[in-house]
């Protein structure tokens, strides 16, 4: 007996409803073929207005009286719906008993949780809000329009798309002691979802690490976790191919490779004053390795915490606590490396250098710890890509980045593949992780990428960091530095008489006299300067004075004449004119102005933010003797007459990343400019001087508690990294937190006493607490200053999202030569065409590439402007999917593509290239033949006018020479015997398999065998195979057991316990099994008595008893036929109450869920259909 085409139908499964528990095992009833409704409903309008999805599980099923194999089976559309708006897609769970809610879950697996998210909820986020508030650092990646996230409490969670993004940095305050505070700057987000929380989910407070473990009401906080595509349900569809192919192509392209699967409905979405390029935190060593001791005291149960006290550089800590020591591993952790391992986690915060210890019990004692300093600044990242192409389309990349090397923990390299962005990036170890993985190399700069699938081609694999350009920071420390600590002073008079101030300080009770020589310096217990014209005193004092104490002051004052000159500079700089009031007193004059240099460098170390001009105030005396101190130029003190020059040169140093290799980019080089440059008059000169012969008078004065201000970087201008500095003094050392200056910090609390502040751009600290009797000098043990400019000349990026709205991406640039805000928009066709920015944005993918230079085929660079990557801005125009109700359309959108289309070819399916012609035949005529127009036809079949089946036995196909033999006589009948009208359709396909070797989101396909035929393009489909492999019922596993457990039935493939003595004689009496009849299925032949027994199925239960005596052949009432068949004359003797024997079946089913998709929107065609067909071959 044999398979015939006949045997093979689609069988209904139990339900064909769309309840929870749809579908269920395969029933006996074949689905008719042409009937209408015979698997899913109509559909209403309310289907038409908000969409909706059904499922339909359906059995490949081969009804024969044998056990035969069905070779190869498989399964493909061979139509799709006429209805445009209306789609159906095929997936295979494996499951021959799920139900609609085990195919929903595996549909909606899509995306399955992941790592932690970039962000974590600020405040608590409550039931009903449509958009939830998270916080995070302004180095990490913000959340983008599209992504989903899980939100976890406990055993409640829930999956949120975000639909839009607000972020904002804002300075919060942390209160880690009593009275003591830090600000931490921190990026705030607003994030919109598309769907209302059903519950509430606990969010912390600021903190160092992220947020607090818990909320005010002592509620432990939900966790945030990004989710990555899983895509674990495969779709399989068909498409019509959108270009004809010729006979030997190996490839083709079908209109898209997506088909819908949830309703989805666009809507635009407003990106306004985005980064286009990102800012990245940072960490520089900012002195040499410190070893100081620590103290851990107990946080809560479980936790406890001790401080560094400053900054942390990644990978430099070692850490020996309780008897284990630890190496940080550069990603926030720790890693056990010899010792005692008694912690379950140590992290570490490099910023604040607070070190949590997590055990069973809270560690409270001591540890040494040894590690290098470091600050945090804000570095601009640069950005480049390499284009993907038919020719350069692979799953490895490299790049060289050895002329631009990247700073360890900043590289991301971002890619398309299937029309999803996937990115993967740099935890400071030098290893790339997410979606595929790499190394990085720090000393070459070379970088190897594997990527998890292939880019889609006419993208780009797109990466960014911050270079590492050490020249750009400097570290001031040591003997470098010649920091002091000073004592300044404005006298309350002006006009001093030169040589006559004196004055007197207390040391341990003692005291102190300073004097003044005449010359504008001072001697005796203090060096320093006075300005006689002004009363400005600076002073280095041999000791610091007592506590509480005062500095007294006596000298001669005499009357000063102040004028305002409008003088300009010539070409060298130099001013000339005449100071009123002459003969004058010499040293009794000054001049002051102010003048503008270009400012190269951010004025935040915290925010990219960038001022063009820096105004200094200038000021000089005159010393005595006709001349200025320290600048060029005369004074006659007979007449005023003077020259001055007030305009300096100074260097302005800036570092330029390029994009070289042609366009597009194809490396990065990192360019260092100094340029000499003249500082900018500021157009007032502010006279103040004294006439010859001028009259003095006694007067004294006293500073209470004088301030002590640190010149901590005396000759070097250039401003202090914030929290980069480190001082030892008077025997105490002191630190910078948020511009104030801290001494005493304690190593569990992580508090100290604030003894002044910072002035990170003048490069000194004001103290108004400090210990008498210490001595001026300073060792600086910590301090990073920044010395240089960031500019580009190109660009490369992505929008959070696309596609976008052609011409509306608009930019915003600002040049570092003239500080000019320069703006473009995009044209309909994604082209910036200058004058200033170049380049095009890909309105599909959001890839935007661009260039600043007034000459954009200059290959020699001399025409590039540079502009500042930190405000470079754009608007854009998204469009994004508009959510809709899950109970509404069938499924939960939130975990599935945004934009509800899935991939219905892959890498490795087999595909179905097939083409239909029809032949029309107005009054066949019985006995003769039809020629059709082309042979080796796969199938031939016959339709009336109403496109119902002739009966099979009207006519004889012969596909090998491709034609068609009408009966003699010629019943125009279907098998039913149902009555059809003409005329008649020969409907003829021809087909051809191949294995999927490429694809690509254009919609071009790669297949393993050439083509045997031309086939057009728009009649010609594509079909995708849902493949089961060789069908066949067979029954299998077959052991005993001597005792079988009714309460905990053993169901595995191997005895549990000992097997019993007697046994079935399957070598001569073999259970039989047929097509029809098996199901798979888990059995046990439990025996109550020494003949009798119980037969079980694991999913059905009891089924029925039996004896030894007569065969076992339970009818399966869904065939009608027996699930198997043990013969009696098999059993052997001896059985007891108690003993099994179990076996397993499988069946000659395929499995197969079917999905229909109503889009939105109004319907097309009346009555419509798709067809499906079970294929596979036996002898």
């Amino acid at each position: 007996m044999t398979i015939n085409a006949s045997d093979v139908k689609l069988l209904k499964s139990q339900r064909l409803t769309d309840e929870a528990d749809g579908g269920g095992r395969a029933t006996g009833t074949p689905v008719v073929d042409g009937e209408v409704n015979n698997l899913f409903p109509d559909i209403s309008r309310l289907d038409r207005t908000l969409g909706r999805i059904n499922l339909r599980k359906g059995f490949a099923g081969v009804l024969t009286d044998n056990a035969d194999a069905y070779l190869g089976a498989h399964c493909i559309l061979t139509q799709a719906p006429a209805d445009p708006r209306v789609s159906v897609l095929l997936f295979n769970s494996g499951s021959q008993t799920d139900e609609r809610d085990d195919a929903q879950s595996a549909i909606e697996n899509y995306v399955v949780p992941a790592t932690a998210a970039s962000f974590e909820l600020l405040g608590n986020q409550l039931a009903g809000q449509r958009s939830i508030t998270g916080v995070q650092r302004e180095e990490h990646r913000l959340p983008e329009i599209g992504e989903v996230y899980q939100l976890v409490n406990g055993t409640t969670s829930q999956y949120v798309r975000i639909t839009s993004v607000e972020a904002t940095v804002e300075n919060f305050i942390y209160e880690y002691a009593s009275g003591q505070c830090l600000t931490l700057p921190r990026r705030r987000l607003q994030l919109g979802i598309g769907s209302a929380l059903l519950a509430t989910y606990p969010g912390g407070s600021v903190n160092p690490a992220g947020t607090t473990a818990t909320n005010a009401a002592n509620q432990a906080k939900a966790t945030v976790l990004s989710t990555q595509v899983a895509d674990a349900a495969k779709y399989y569809g068909i498409s019509p191919l959108a270009e004809a192919v010729a006979q030997g192509d190996l490839t083709l392209k079908v209109e898209s490779v997506y088909a819908a699967l949830v309703p989805s409905t666009n809507k635009e979405t407003a990106l306004l004053d985005q980064l286009a390029g990102y800012s990245r935190r940072q960490y520089l060593a900012c002195g040499a390795a410190r070893s100081p001791s620590l103290t851990f005291a107990q946080v809560v149960s479980g936790q406890s915490r001790s401080f560094l006290g400053t900054g942390a550089l990644p990978g430099s800590i070692t850490l020996t606590v309780n008897g284990g020591v630890y190496a940080d591993d550069r990603k926030g952790g720790f890693a056990f490396v010899s010792g005692s391992n008694t912690f379950s986690k140590l992290t570490v915060d490099y910023v604040t250098g607070q070190i949590d210890a997590y055990k069973s019990t809270a560690y409270t004692g001591s540890a040494s710890v040894a590690y290098t300093p470091a600050a945090a600044v804000t570095g601009e990242t640069v950005t480049g890509e390499i284009p993907v192409d038919l020719s350069s389309r692979g799953y490895v990349y490299t790049l060289n980045l050895a002329n631009a090397k990247p700073k360890p923990g900043t590289l991301t390299v971002s890619y398309l593949a299937l029309g999803n962005w996937q990115e993967l990036s740099d935890a400071g170890n030098g290893e790339l992780g997410g979606q595929g993985s790499g190394t990085v190399d720090f000393a070459s700069g070379s970088v190897s990428v594997t990527l998890a699938a292939l880019p889609d081609v006419d993208s780009a694999i797109i990466y960014s960091y911050v270079g590492d350009n050490a020249a750009a920071y400097t570290q001031r420390t040591g003997a470098s530095v010649a920091a002091k600590a000073r004592v300044r002073h404005r006298l309350p008079h002006d006009g001093i008489q030169p040589g006559s101030l004196t004055a007197t300080y207390l040391v341990g009770g003692v005291t102190k006299t300073i004097t003044d020589t005449g010359a504008g310096t001072l001697s005796g217990q203090a060096s320093g300067t006075i300005v006689y014209a002004t009363g400005e005193l600076d002073m280095e004092l041999t000791a610091t004075p007592d506590s509480g104490s005062a500095i007294s002051y006596s000298y001669q004052q005499g009357s000063v004449a102040d004028n305002v000159l409008s003088v300009t500079p010539d070409a060298a700089g130099t001013v000339s004119g005449t100071i009123p009031g002459a003969p004058l007193q010499p040293g009794s004059v000054q001049m002051s102005w102010s003048v503008l240099q270009r400012q190269a460098v951010p004025s935040s170390a915290t925010e990219s933010t960038y001022e063009e001009t820096l105004v200094l105030d200038r000021a000089v005396a005159d010393n005595g003797s006709g001349g200025w101190v320290g600048v060029t130029g005369t004074l006659d003190y007979a007449t005023g007459a003077f020259t001055l020059r007030v305009e300096e040169s100074y260097d302005y140093k800036e570092y330029t990343y390029k994009q070289t290799g042609g366009w597009p980019f194809t490396s990065t080089e990192l360019e260092s400019t100094t340029t000499s440059l003249q500082e900018q008059y500021g157009g007032t000169l502010v006279t103040r001087a004294q006439p010859a012969g001028v009259s003095y008078g006694a007067q004294t004065d006293s500073q209470t508690a004088p301030q002590l201000a640190f010149d901590l970087l005396p000759e070097i201008a250039e401003p202090i990294v914030p929290g980069s500095l480190i001082l030892a003094w008077g025997g105490d050392t002191y630190v910078d937190r948020d511009g104030v200056l801290y001494k005493g910090i304690s190593s569990s609390t992580n508090a100290g006493s604030a003894v002044g502040a910072v002035d990170y751009a003048g490069g000194t600290a004001t103290l108004s607490s400090y210990p008498s009797g210490k001595t001026a000098s300073i060792d600086v043990q910590g301090c990073l200053t920044s010395n240089s400019g960031f500019a580009v000349v190109d660009a490369t990026f992505r929008t959070p999202g696309a596609p976008l709205r052609p011409a509306s991406l608009q930019l915003t640039a600002v040049r570092t030569d003239t500080a000019e805000v320069v703006t473009a928009t995009a044209d309909t066709n994604g082209t910036f065409a200058g004058p200033v920015i170049w380049g095009t944005v890909d309105v599909e993918t959001g890839i935007v590439r661009l260039k600043f230079t007034a000459d954009p085929d200059d290959p020699s660079g001399a025409s590039d402007i540079p502009v500042i990557p930190a405000l470079l801005r754009y608007n854009a125009v998204l469009y994004s999917s508009l959510p809709l109700n899950a109970e509404l359309i069938g499924l939960d959108p939130v975990r599935l593509p945004a934009d509800g289309r899935v991939p219905i070819y892959r890498e490795g399916d087999v595909l179905v290239i097939h083409h239909t012609a029809e032949t029309a035949i107005a009054s066949p005529l019985a006995g003769t033949t039809e020629t059709l127009a082309r042979a080796q036809q796969a199938a031939i079949e016959v339709v009336d006018a109403a496109g119902l089946a002739l009966d099979p036995a009207q006519y004889t196909a012969d596909r090998e020479l491709g034609t068609v033999t009408w009966a003699n006589p010629l019943v125009l009948q279907d098998a039913g015997g149902n009555p059809l009208a003409l005329p008649l359709t020969i409907r003829d396909r021809v087909e051809h398999m191949a294995v999927c070797s490429e694809v690509q989101i254009s919609g071009a396909l790669g297949i393993g065998a050439p083509l045997p035929w031309d086939l057009p393009a728009g009649e010609t489909q594509v079909s995708s195979a849902v493949a089961w492999g060789d069908l066949q019922a067979r029954l299998h596993t077959w052991y005993t057991q001597k005792t079988w457990n009714s309460g905990a039935p053993n169901w595995t493939d191997s005895p549990s316990g000992d097997s019993t003595t007697s046994n079935y004689n399957s070598l001569n009496y073999p259970p039989v099994v047929t097509n029809k009849g098996a199901i798979a299925g888990k059995w046990a032949i439990v025996f109550t008595g020494t003949t009798t027994f119980n037969v079980v199925e694991e999913k059905l239960g009891v089924i029925t008893t039996g004896s030894t005596g007569s065969d076992c052949a339970p009818t399966n009432p869904a065939t009608g036929v027996p699930y198997f068949t043990i013969l009696a004359a098999g059993w052997g003797s001896g059985w007891a109450a108690g003993n099994a024997v179990r076996f397993d079946t499988d069946s000659c089913l395929g499995p197969l869920w079917i999905v229909r998709t109503v889009l939105s929107g109004q319907g097309t065609v009346e009555d419509d259909q798709f067809r499906i067909q079970i294929r596979g071959d036996a002898d």
